[in-house]
């Protein structure tokens, strides 16, 4: 039980972050204000059922909080401004998805470190805290931002080939009325006619080629067939039903729009 009173001083940039903390009632708290810091103040005085594994895990909320609200956004205008001063934005978001995704592990990581230093110590620079005794959280923010610029990158271009392609479409002539796509559970393909007759005849020359430069895999392989065969309208029945099969159903549907339709098996 925490019988001592505990001294946060942030930076006058991280009060926004500390709301969370100030508004738990559970905990008494008062903030002071000067020129250079802000301090906040920590005390269990007066209240039952408060330790310091709650203490903990508000300080915790508060350095996880400026990690995400903060740090991340400096690291992201510190290496990339120059190069991708347009894209900050972009990156700043699929950040924070990635560190939602882990922010299970890091806040287990940080409340480790806050509480083992609380049992002997009164003060916490939150700032110095976060720089010199968990170095580690500088390499999660930058990991996670360049993951995130990787990411943001592969979209981009997965987006500017998508529309290279719808383009291709609208200005090709439509080869057919009707074409129906079924996905297997093997993960292969059969294409049918409106008349439901297999299609089992392409051997364009062009696609042949497109397989082998590219090594493309059957998913592409089918795209390219439908991209050659042009047809107005495509019905897809998927049996296969996974995440494999959504994600090639959606590429088709982001590049033939309105012209398709899919149905799954049950």
């Amino acid at each position: 039980m925490t019988k001592k009173d505990i001294h946060l001083s942030l930076l006058h940039k991280d009060k926004t972050c500390a709301i969370n903390l100030l508004n738990n009632e559970r905990i008494s708290k008062k903030m002071i204000s000067n020129d250079d810091l802000l301090e906040i103040v920590i005390s269990s005085e007066g209240k039952e059922n408060i330790n310091d594994e709650e203490i903990a895990q508000e300080i915790t909320s508060l350095i996880v909080t400026i990690m995400k609200e903060q740090l991340l956004k400096e690291y992201i205008i510190k290496e990339y401004s120059e190069n991708y001063k347009d894209e900050q934005g972009y990156i700043y978001k699929g950040s924070i998805e990635l560190f939602n995704q882990k922010e299970a592990f890091i806040k287990k990581s940080v409340y480790i470190k806050v509480y083992n230093y609380i049992l002997n110590n009164d003060y916490i620079n939150i700032e110095g805290f976060v720089k010199f005794r968990m170095k580690e959280l500088g390499k999660y923010i930058s990991d996670v931002v360049d993951v995130a610029l990787e990411e943001y990158l592969i979209k981009k271009d997965q987006d500017e080939f998508i529309s290279v392609l719808k383009y291709f479409i609208e200005i090709q002539e439509e080869k057919l009325d009707l074409l129906k796509v079924h996905i297997k559970e093997d993960n292969s393909f059969i294409l049918y006619d409106k008349n439901n007759n297999k299609i089992d005849n392409i051997d364009d020359e062009e696609i042949i080629n497109m397989v082998i430069q590219e090594n493309l895999n059957y998913e592409d392989f089918l795209i390219s067939t439908l991209l050659t065969l042009c047809p107005k309208k495509i019905e897809i029945l998927d049996d296969l039903n996974n995440n494999c099969s959504m994600e090639i159903i959606d590429t088709i549907k982001s590049i033939f729009g309105d012209r398709v339709s899919s149905t799954y098996s049950s």
